[in-house]
């Protein structure tokens, strides 16, 4: 079994002010992360609309760099990563995260996520990590969870 995601970096304001923050050696700074539904939905957290499944064209032309990671794992892991992503639809944006990345302050609201939150968090629900991950999930940023996952893996560039 395996377990899809997706990295992108999205063209605008936002995404060049999170690749300005990152210092990274990556051909490119993700600035979103976002699960790929076995029923082929994008599933992940956006500022507008919170934790949805999204039509795989979205975002057409709204980014310029797109990776995929394959994820092996087994049966019970990924419906277990599967059951927690749905089970989060409908869950609020956590823009205090996000300003929690620009002030370096512990900001999160309760029971809101943002994209790299929730697959972080649907990838320790499912035991993919051998260890607890060194920081709470919200302040994981897509580019420190690629990180994490290319440890694990050859991760094509």
């Amino acid at each position: 079994m395996t377990c899809i995601i997706r990295f992108v970096r999205s063209i605008g304001l936002a995404s060049d002010g999170i690749a300005a923050l990152e210092k990274t050696a990556l051909p490119f700074t993700p600035s979103h992360v976002e699960a790929v539904s076995p029923d082929g939905f994008y599933l992940g957290a956006h500022f507008s609309g919170g934790v949805q499944k999204r039509p795989k064209d979205y975002d057409a032309g709204k980014f310029s760099h797109e990776l995929f990671l394959t994820l092996e794992t087994t049966e019970d892991q990924a419906v277990a990563f599967y059951a927690f992503l749905d089970k989060h639809i409908g869950e609020k944006y956590d823009w205090r995260a996000i300003v929690g990345f620009i002030i370096p302050e512990h900001e999160h609201i309760p029971n809101h996520t943002i994209c790299s939150a929730l697959i972080a968090l649907a990838l320790r629900s499912c035991n993919y990590f051998q260890w607890p991950l060194a920081a709470p999930a919200h302040l994981i940023d897509p580019r420190d969870l690629l990180l994490v996952l290319s440890g694990r893996m050859a991760v094509p560039m």
